[in-house]
Parts: structure tokens; C-alpha cells; sequence
């Protein structure tokens, strides 16, 4: 009996023993795939990698590459990283294409883990290759801000599938770790100072583009929007006595800001169309164009779902109000459960097709849309495919925003869901707009406005009156005096 106990109890402890390290094996081969919150290059300074055209040849040029890193919390991982880029900015002796790019949800910096990091080299490769960026003189400057979009890694096929749920499930935790991000100083800080140091520290006109995608284009949108306010609206004060001219046109922060199936809520770029309407002229050229894909179902459906869900609670207690828009009543509610390119209140075009041939177009359409005629932004067209196979499309205005801040909804054979967003087709899209955007329009012509010093002594106020004179057309900027108690403040 004794031994038989003791059997038992040996094959007990085994069968229990043997069941934990099972388990202690499957959690160590799924915590295997977890994505930790680490950078990946750390001290790195932008390498430089050279482009072949596609006919051979020699090596015709090279383009640059930066990585900058924001932790959990949106600070710099390391602060030397933007050092070493904007250095290596003016450094190239040359003007520059800055496409500075965001990534999103299910991304990060590991070229491992991350499609993005292939894709958006090849969209730099293929921009230096081309024959109208070669012929501007621009050397073309990617830099990669990442954050941690992705929480596991890519492992093998066995444990990808095993962790496929978690990463779904990451959607929450991932929007508002971008939400954070997005609030932080670090962002704006870094696409601001590499914006300031190609337009000011390289030779000639340089181009900046920046581009963000699902929660990157969130946090892009969120991180410019403060900025957009303030340089829309700011103005330099005028001097007494000093003559000087006052442009009529609005600053543009960077020639592009594109936002690709952005995954935000659409309260935001309500609330910048609202301002763009009251601010800029309207059918202008465009500060920022937001994509949509219809075949997007992550920011279509699972978006929607989602919010919803969390916003339950504010609903239920009356925390939503109701505009009224174009005769009708919407409820602020939409605006938090939708994303803009799957809200019909902000959209502003639709991408439509043409015609279809497979004729020579004599150009490959990336290049051919890097072509079209600048200063273009009504009804404009736009090839996508290869050079014998093609679909020509024009961008319509549809939908009710007619300001500067485009919404445009692009159909499945563009962009065929939630990404990639850098090949065929939308590479071919991208190129038209970057075409697009970068002229500068035709109104932004200076107007001459003479400063009329007061004749009673120096200003000590900033208040100004203006007044137009009819018969010139001239603005005359008359400083207000200030009162008695201003000239004379009293005693303590």
C-alpha cells in the first residue's frame, strides 16, 4: 500500500509538473512574439542608400534616410537622433525633398516587424530615380518617426496566429497611445525643426512633405493642428514709419500634409475645416489632403464599432449635442464614431475614373503625374498602372467642405484596404498630389501696405487701426495712442 501511495503520488507530481512547464513553455513561445517599448536605432545618424535607374546605368543618385523615435509616452527616445538628422540636412549642400512619413497602428521601426520601413524606402528610391525630381536638383531625405504602433512581433507563422487576437485587441491601447503622442511637445518639435532647417539652411526652394498613416495620420493631424491655427491666423504687427508689404496668402507649413485612412475621429478635422472656411479663400490649392479608401473596413467598420462602444456612456448621459448643417441636425456623436474619409458631412472630392488604354503613354504614370501642369486644383488628372496598361481618373469636388482642407475618397483599385499605402497605384495618386500641392498659388501675390507713424510720439501699444483708402487701394495702418492712465500708471 505504501508504495503503491508513493506511485501514485510520483505519477501525480509528474503529470502536474510535466502540465506547468507545458504552460510555461507556451507562455515563454508567445511572450516570445511580444513587441517590447524599446527603440530600434539607438545613435544612428541617416545612412545614405544609392538608386539605380530603371533603365541601368551608373548609379545616378542617392537618397538619405533618418530614424526618430518617441517612447510609450511621446517623449524622445533619444534626442540626438533629431540632432544627427538635421545636420545631416544641412549638410547635403543642396535643396532637399523631405518626406517625412508616420506610421501606424501594427507598425513600429523594425524592418522585422515592419512592412512600412521596406515600402517607404521604396517610395524614396523610386522618387530619386525619377527624372523630373533629378532635373529640380532635389536630393530626396526621408525620415521615419516611429512610435510603438505594434505590440507583438512578427515570430513565425505558428505564433503569429496564436498572438492574432492580442494584437487585434491592441486597437485601444494603441489609439491612445498615439493620442498621447499626439499631445506631446516632442512631435511637433521634430517635424517643425526639420521643416525650419530645409526651407532656411539648404541652398535653393526645398520641398517638405509630410505624411501620416491610420493612428499616424492622428497623430499628425493632431500634432499640426495647433500649428495650422496659429500660422493661419498670425500676422506680423506693422512697424510705425516702416513700409512694408503684407502677402495675401495664408503660410503653409509644409507644401503637403497628407493623411492616409486616417484613423481619428472626425471631430478634429471638423473643427479645421470650420476654421479653414472663415479663414482662407476657398477652392484654393490645398494645405492638407486627407485619403480614404471605400475598401477600408478598419476606419469603415471596426473604427465605428469601436468608438462606439467606449463612447456609450457619454451618449446615454447627454454629453453630445446636435449641429445644425445644411437644414439638417447631425449629432456631435458622428463626429466621434466616424473617421473623416467615412463621414459624408467633411468631404471635398471623390476620385473618379476616365478612361482606360493601353495605348503608350510614353512615361511610366508615377513619373508622368510628377508632370501634370502646377497650379492645377480643380478637375485634375491623373494616370495610375504602368505605361501600357492604364486608368486615367480626375479629382471631382463632391460633398459639401469647398475649403483648402481636402477630404478625398479614393475607390478599391487604389488603395485595396486599410494599407499598403506606398505601392502601384496610391504610390501613382501620391506623386499627382505632391504635384498638386507644391506650386504656389496664384493669388499669393504681395500687396503694398504703407505704415502712417503718429505724429503725437512714439507707440507704446500694439493696438493699430486700419483703414483703406478708396481712391488708392492702399491700407493705412495708424497706431492707437494710449490713454492718460496708460501714460501715466499709477503709484504703489
Amino acid at each position: 500500500m505504501i508504495f503503491q501511495t508513493q506511485a501514485r503520488a510520483a505519477n501525480e507530481f509528474s503529470i502536474t509538473n510535466g502540465f506547468s512547464w507545458d504552460v510555461r513553455c507556451a507562455l515563454a513561445f508567445l511572450l516570445a512574439g511580444c513587441a517590447a517599448n524599446q527603440p530600434y536605432h539607438l545613435g544612428e545618424a541617416p545612412t545614405e542608400t544609392a538608386v539605380t535607374p530603371a533603365g541601368g546605368g551608373a548609379a545616378k543618385d542617392i537618397y538619405r534616410l533618418g530614424f526618430i523615435e518617441f517612447d510609450e509616452q511621446g517623449d524622445f527616445w533619444d534626442r540626438n537622433q533629431l540632432r544627427k538628422t538635421v545636420q545631416a540636412i544641412r549638410d547635403t549642400g543642396r535643396p532637399i525633398l523631405l518626406v517625412t512619413y508616420i506610421h501606424g497602428w501594427q507598425n513600429n521601426s523594425n524592418s522585422k516587424d515592419a512592412a512600412d520601413v521596406g515600402q517607404f524606402r521604396s517610395v524614396l528610391a523610386r522618387l530619386t530615380a525619377d527624372q523630373t525630381i533629378q532635373m529640380s536638383g532635389l536630393q530626396v531625405f526621408g525620415v521615419y518617426l516611429s512610435w510603438r504602433g505594434r505590440v507583438v512581433h512578427k515570430v513565425n507563422p505558428v505564433v503569429d496566429a496564436l498572438t492574432w487576437v492580442g494584437k487585434q485587441a491592441s486597437f485601444y491601447s494603441r489609439k491612445n497611445a498615439a493620442t498621447r503622442i499626439s499631445s506631446s511637445t516632442p512631435i511637433t518639435e521634430a517635424i517643425f525643426t526639420m521643416i525650419k532647417t530645409a526651407r532656411r539652411d539648404t541652398p535653393g526652394n526645398s520641398r517638405c512633405v509630410v505624411i501620416g498613416h491610420s493612428f499616424g495620420a492622428l497623430v499628425l493631424e493632431k500634432a499640426l493642428a495647433q500649428a495650422l491655427v496659429g500660422t493661419l491666423l498670425y500676422e506680423e504687427p506693422f512697424a510705425p514709419g516702416v513700409e512694408k508689404s503684407r502677402a495675401n496668402r495664408v503660410f503653409k507649413p509644409a507644401d503637403l500634409i497628407l493623411l492616409v485612412n486616417s484613423a481619428a475621429e472626425s471631430i478634429c478635422s471638423k473643427e479645421l475645416i470650420d476654421m479653414y472656411r472663415d479663414t482662407t479663400p476657398l477652392r484654393g490649392g490645398p494645405h492638407v489632403i486627407m485619403i480614404s479608401s471605400d475598401a477600408d473596413m478598419a476606419t469603415g467598420l471596426a473604427f465605428p464599432i469601436g468608438t462606439k462602444l467606449s463612447n456609450a456612456p457619454k451618449m446615454l448621459s447627454g454629453s453630445f449635442r446636435k449641429y445644425h448643417e445644411d437644414g439638417r441636425d447631425t449629432s456631435q456623436f458622428n463626429y466621434f464614431t466616424q473617421t473623416p474619409g467615412h463621414n459624408d458631412s467633411v468631404q471635398s472630392h471623390r476620385l473618379v475614373p476616365v478612361a482606360k488604354g493601353k495605348s503608350d503613354l510614353g512615361a511610366d504614370p508615377f513619373d508622368l503625374n510628377l508632370k501634370n501642369r502646377p497650379g492645377s486644383y480643380e478637375n485634375v488628372t491623373l494616370y495610375t498602372g504602368t505605361r501600357y496598361d492604364w486608368t486615367q481618373w480626375r479629382i471631382e469636388r463632391q460633398g459639401p467642405n469647398q475649403t483648402n482642407y481636402w477630404v478625398l475618397r479614393v475607390p478599391k483599385q487604389i488603395i485595396p484596404g486599410h494599407g499598403p499605402i506606398f505601392e502601384g497605384e496610391s504610390r501613382d495618386l501620391m506623386a499627382a498630389l505632391f504635384r498638386l500641392a507644391t506650386k504656389p498659388e496664384a493669388a499669393e501675390r504681395s500687396v503694398p501696405v504703407k505704415v502712417r507713424s503718429s505724429a503725437e510720439g512714439p507707440v507704446q501699444k500694439t493696438e493699430q487701426r486700419l483703414q483703406r483708402v478708396r481712391a488708392t487701394g492702399e491700407t493705412v495702418v495708424t497706431p492707437v495712442q494710449p490713454s492718460a492712465s496708460d501714460t501715466h500708471p499709477p503709484e504703489h
